[in-house]
This record gives structure tokens, sequence and C-alpha cells, in this order.
């Protein structure tokens, strides 16, 4: 009788056992104090005095599937978020950023290639900002900073120069008529010859730039959200300039630039933008 409740104990030992080795680690329950927006960890922003990189592990198999992020910018200005994904090859994650309420403004998702992900530069306030990575598989490394810098400055056109000298009343005096030159005499007023009709000058080529893609965000359809480096405000770009993707002669509509990139949509897909990086913009 002793015999068999060992036996029954026993099995029951291990009956529990496996089925404690066969659980699946639940979603986000190991994820730490940054699960949640309501728990982000602050991330610093960067003034170009020190580097606030910050740097954390995520993990799928482990239960650790969000990380939360938020940054305070100093005051009114521009704000822009780099990561750097150290093993791309072993992970699918989701990073965005987000305003003060939640809402997505930006979003990338990983690939098995790129380690680097640069996110379009985003006007901001001095409020909340939050940034997630968010996985379902395999697990990784990864650093993040955001870089902020005053907007810049807008001079404002001179005054109009305002001319007060005294304007005399009455009807003008009729000018004293002038004779044809050809018929002029000595002591008449000769009229001026007409001038020759001058000739068209050729036609001058357009002064273009280059720029090259740096960052593409898929919309769908075959259309991209596009960061070009290389143009920008420095050499007299801004937005809606006349600009063609080399190659395939295809528009690029420029919606922002800065000083050193535009931002812009072209339709195009992925790979295609990845034969064809060159954008050509006519400057003045």
């Amino acid at each position: 009788m002793r015999k068999h409740s060992l036996i029954t104990i026993a099995a029951v030992v291990a009956a529990l056992a496996l089925a404690s080795c066969n659980k699946e680690i639940e979603y986000n329950s190991n994820t730490g104090h940054d699960g949640s927006r309501d728990s982000a960890s602050q991330l610093l922003v960067n003034d170009g005095k020190a580097d606030n990189t910050k740097v954390d592990d995520i993990s799928a198999p482990d239960g650790d599937n969000e990380d939360w992020f938020y940054f305070m910018p100093p005051e009114d200005g521009l704000v822009t978020v780099n990561a750097y994904v150290d093993q791309p090859q072993k992970i699918i994650m989701t990073i965005t950023v987000m305003d003060s309420f939640g809402r997505p403004i930006h979003s990338i998702e990983t690939n098995k290639s790129d380690n680097v992900y640069s996110f379009p530069q985003i006007e901001v306030k001095p409020e909340r900002h939050f940034i997630s990575f968010v996985t379902r598989d395999g697990k990784s490394s990864y650093s993040v900073r955001a870089d902020f810098e005053l907007p810049p400055v807008i001079e404002e056109p001179p005054a109009p120069v305002i001319d007060d000298t005294p304007q005399v009343s009455g009807p003008k005096p009729s000018p004293k008529p002038c004779v044809p030159a050809d018929k002029c005499r000595p002591g008449q007023k000769c009229c001026k010859a007409k001038a020759a009709p001058e000739e068209e000058d050729e036609a001058v080529p357009e002064k273009t730039v280059k720029g090259t893609i740096v960052l593409i965000t898929p919309r769908g359809n075959d259309l991209a959200d596009i960061k070009i480096n290389g143009i920008g405000s420095k050499n007299n770009v801004k937005k809606g300039a006349k600009a063609y993707l080399r190659g395939l002669k295809r528009k690029v509509d420029i919606y922002d630039c800065k000083t050193n990139f535009c931002m812009a949509t072209v339709k195009a897909n992925s790979d295609e933008l990845a034969q064809h990086d060159t954008v050509d913009v006519v400057v003045p």
C-alpha cells in the first residue's frame, strides 16, 4: 500500500514539473519598470553638451516585450530621434515616436540588414513626448537618443522706405514735342532713335544640386516618405522646389527643408529607391 502511494506522488510531481517546463512566457510578464507609457523611463534630451544616449535590452522569449521612454524638450524647438539596434537579424521590432497624448507621429519597423534608424525631425513644445520599442519575436540590445535644437531664426524683411518729399499740386506741364531723329535740326528737341530689337538669349540650362536618400518610410500604394541629405536651406532648396528622382525621372514632392536636409514624398517602392537614391533639385 505504501509503495503504491509513493508511485502516485512521484507521478504527480513529474506531471507538475512537465507542465511548468511547457508553460509559455506571457506577454510583458517580465518587462521591468518601463513596460507602459505610465511607467516610461526618462530620456534626457541631448543639447550638444553631453551624450545622453540610453542603452537597454528587449526580449520576447523572456517576457520583456515593451520598453517606453519619455523626453521633455527645454523649450519650443526641433527634435531628432535616432536608434541603434545591436542585432537586427535576431528581432522584429517596431519603434514609434509619439506626442504628449501618446498619439504616433512617426513609426519604423526594423529589418534584418539595418542597425541605424533615424526619424524625421519634429517640431516640439516643452512637454512630454514618448518613444516605444515593441516586439513579439526575438531579442536584442539597442540604444536611443533625442537631439534638440532651436528653430532657425527668420529674418524680417526691411521696412519700406517712405518718400516724404512734398508733392506739388496742380496739373503737370505737358512735355515739348520732339522731332524725329532723321529730320531733327540743330536747336530742336530730337527724339531718341528706336533701339533695334534685341536677339533672344539662348536658353540657359537649369542649375541643379544633388541629394542622397538616407531614410525611407513606406506609406503604401508605392508612395514613400524620404529624407534627403546634401540639400536644404544652405543651398537655396525650399519647400515645393522642383525635384526629380535620378534614373527614373520621377517627380519628388519636397514638403519641408532644414539646413542640411529635406523631407519629401515620391511615388516609388522600396526596391526602386534602393536602386535609385539620388535626387536632382533645381535651384535659383
